[in-house]
């Protein structure tokens, strides 16, 4: 439980969410947090009374695919409250979108060396080679005495040989080879190479009996690693996880939420510093468009701004209302584009659980090489309030500017939430 004091005192703890502290003309607004990290290979007001409810079934981010992802928030507690959601994210790519380069091992980087835990950010990462499935599909070593030219830690591979004609004598030959890096046990760089064989001549007919020569040997590499795009949609009003209020709610901290290990300090992202909020705006092009008025998919923040594509989406429900919808809305939800959050339309009463703001996470089939390696954290980050009409502009409750002028949006939330 997180408390807000107009005169930065201490009240005494409320055993109930709807209780105000009265003591000398001072009071806290009883609020909550909660937060829940999706990776994609993505707090109770008392007691853990308000929190997250979500169905979520994790899948890989394959072009065409769609992970079920169905969040809606639940007040076990005895008194009603405003609800908010919003979304934090991180999108760790390659910084090269995915392209490929082979460079000779004196090229500085490009011969991996392995570091445990290897974050790959702003250095040169290995493009990794699956030899089981090769060595599974009849590939053999051949011994290093028997190759020259290869470099520590690399090893030469075939598969096949040479065949003889019983009659005639003749031999053909038809074998194929590989190179790889070990730069650690059972992980392999994939590489480029010349190689030569004196096969007419050697008595064997399989090639891992051989002699080879190998030279110009180029190890594959994803230049600059990786880099993280960060999002934050809204800023947030209570404390981090760290007991900080910072405006954000996971970012700039590591933990563990629900299960899921995450990382998201400052040095750990590669960034001088968290971006501040930016609430998500309509985009000219309906295909990157952000902002929910309805049911359907709609784009996220990252990969707009990280790749400059919009191939992973949030599917919403039919519960999502535009402005048009508010005033008729009962158990909707809204996303204001003034601060960044989506609000639930009405107080959320004791015992009762809000309508889903969303379904799935879509991965469209464009899903290209940009995202090869990456992977993307969604944060769905929950904030509630005790139902009074103060609290939604108080400086010790959610602040919200309701200067018709600017905020017309905001403005409209709180006259239906608090007439």
């Amino acid at each position: 439980m997180k408390k807000n004091n107009k005169k930065k005192k201490l009240m005494a703890a409320a055993a109930a969410l709807a209780l105000i502290a009265a003591i000398s003309g001072t009071f806290a607004w009883i609020t909550s947090q909660d937060q829940r990290v999706n990776r994609v290979e993505s707090a109770a007001v008392v007691d853990g009374s308000t929190t997250i409810i979500e169905k979520w079934e994790p899948k890989p981010l394959v072009p065409g695919t769609e992970a079920t992802k169905e969040v809606a928030v639940s007040n076990t507690g005895s008194a009603s409250v405003f609800v908010r959601m919003s979304y934090e994210e991180v999108l760790k790519h390659l910084t090269n979108k995915g392209a490929e380069k082979y460079d000779l091992s004196t090229v500085a980087g490009a011969k991996y060396t392995y570091v445990a835990n290897d974050s790959g950010l702003d250095k040169h990462m290995p493009i990794n080679y699956n030899l089981t499935k090769m060595i599974a599909d009849g590939f053999e070593e051949v011994p290093a005495g028997q190759v020259t030219g290869l470099e520590t830690g690399t090893k030469l591979y075939v598969k096949g040989g040479k065949t003889k004609d019983a009659v005639t004598g003749t031999q053909t030959k038809s074998y194929d080879q590989l190179i790889v890096h070990e730069y650690d046990a059972g992980k392999y760089q994939s590489m480029k190479f010349k190689i030569d064989d004196n096969w007419q001549a050697e008595t064997s007919l399989a090639a891992k009996d051989w002699t080879f020569t190998v030279s110009d040997l180029k190890y594959g590499y994803y230049e600059k690693g990786y880099t993280n795009k960060v999002v934050n949609w809204a800023k947030s009003s209570l404390e981090d996880e760290a007991g900080n209020v910072t405006g954000n709610s996971l970012l700039g901290t590591n933990g563990l939420r629900y299960g899921v290990d995450y990382d998201y300090r400052i040095a750990s992202l590669g960034l001088t510093a968290i971006p501040g909020e930016t609430p998500a705006a309509t985009n000219a092009n309906p295909l990157l468009n952000p902002v929910p008025t309805g049911a359907g998919k709609n784009s996220v923040q990252a990969d707009i701004g990280g790749l400059g594509k919009s191939a992973i989406k949030v599917k919403y429900t039919a519960a999502v209302v535009d402005s048009a919808g508010l005033a008729a809305a009962t158990n909707n939800w809204i996303y204001n584009p003034e601060d960044g959050w989506f609000y639930y339309t009405q107080p959320l009463t004791s015992g009762t659980t809000t309508a889903n703001l969303m379904e799935s996470l879509v991965f469209e089939s464009d899903l290209g090489e940009e995202y090869k390696n990456a992977t993307y954290d969604l944060v769905v980050k929950l904030e509630t309030i005790q139902a009074t009409k103060e609290a939604l502009t108080d400086a010790a409750g959610w602040k919200l500017d309701t200067t018709t002028a600017t905020n017309v949006t905001t403005k409209a939330i709180c006259d239906k939430l608090a007439p």
